[in-house]
């Protein structure tokens, strides 16, 4: 049985794309006898990012990561972020010659522009350092790995994302339709994500103040989730739900948005696909790979419009249209880019 070492600096409790992911390819994995051991903050004393309670932020020596590192013993290393935890990696994997792969999950430079309006060329130029050790880096779409050979990054592998057909189908909800809309006049428009502000939920929130016609649903929570409820009360927000009965949101859904611009992929987008229901975006890396324009959903600079475009894809062509994505061939590729590491 061969070890993999992951290690993360997001992780459960926390509710992400990239601890969804990783969640995702570890069970896959493990049925091929592959064993997984994970190193992430909450095995540390941590505390909350300031002005963002969500993400624990470990208090841990280099020291004691690389005694974990040697008493776990793995056959390959995976770094997953570029935090606290990925560079003692790093620093451990480079003192001892030890090859190691990472993956390039969020598009830190922007998100830390949205948040603390740090410069976005300071941010890339960390982040090159970071993954210049890396025996490869794996990435989630053309468009992404586009971006990064163009700003100097090497050795990049295109990594494919998977979805749950069992879980995330076609599954309408009657009595959940008249909760969400008990005029039943109003398009049921989605939004399922962290409510925080780098997912540029304002650009979704204020589409409630121009369309009638529409009635806006956040399925998610963050720390900004109580400004937006004060701010926009035509909005109905529901927490977080996951599983069967966040299929059934996505299901009863006319049209799911994407608002985020600083996302790599977007594993919603996929999952309200496989439930039949449209997505409208923005035309920025990730989802102008997964979108099939005028099939699947639309892309555009005015949500609204990409909206409308959407509600007249087909069901079944949405549907059809994430046959290609599936957790199988994420692990595939995954082991391929561990085994070429050595």
């Amino acid at each position: 049985m061969k070890k993999i070492l992951l290690v993360s600096d997001t992780w459960t409790p926390q509710v992400n794309g990239v601890v969804t992911t990783w969640k995702n390819v570890i069970n896959h994995a493990e049925k091929r006898n592959i064993e997984f051991e994970i190193i992430h903050p909450y095995m540390f004393r941590n505390f909350a990012w300031p002005f963002y309670k969500e993400i624990g932020i470990p208090v841990v020596s280099y020291k004691t990561i690389k005694k974990r590192i040697e008493r776990i013993n793995p056959d390959f290393i995976h770094v997953a972020t570029e935090g606290i935890l990925g560079w003692h990696t790093r620093k451990f994997c480079n003192s001892k010659n030890i090859p190691f792969t990472t993956t390039y999950h969020t598009k830190f430079p922007e998100f830390l522009k949205s948040l603390y309006n740090i410069p976005e060329s300071f941010t890339y130029k960390i982040e090159k350092i970071f993954h210049s050790s890396a025996a490869n880096i794996l990435v989630n779409t053309p468009t992404m790995k586009k971006d990064l050979t163009s700003r100097g990054f090497q050795n990049l592998i295109e990594w494919t994302r998977g979805v749950d057909r069992d879980i995330f189908n076609p599954s309408k909800d009657i009595v959940l339709k008249k909760e969400l809309d008990p005029s039943k006049g109003k398009k049921i428009i989605l939004y399922v994500g962290r409510v925080s502000k780098e997912k540029n939920l304002y650009e979704f929130c204020k589409i409630s103040e121009k369309k009638d016609d529409y009635q806006l649903v956040i399925v998610g929570d963050g720390p900004i989730k109580e400004k937006l409820e004060k701010s926009f009360p035509k909005i109905i927000f529901v927490g977080y739900k996951f599983g069967e009965e966040l299929a059934k949101y996505y299901s009863t859904a006319d049209c799911c948005v994407f608002p985020s611009i600083s996302d790599t992929f977007g594993n919603t987008i996929i999952e309200s696909m496989a439930c039949g229901t449209p997505v409208a975006a923005f035309p920025v890396n990730g989802p102008v790979d997964i979108i099939k324009k005028s099939i699947s959903g639309y892309c555009d600079s005015d949500l609204i419009f990409a909206i409308e475009k959407s509600l007249q894809c087909e069901e079944q062509d949405v549907i059809k249209s994430v046959d290609k994505y599936n957790w199988d061939r994420c692990v595939e590729i995954l082991l391929e880019s561990l085994k070429s590491s050595k």
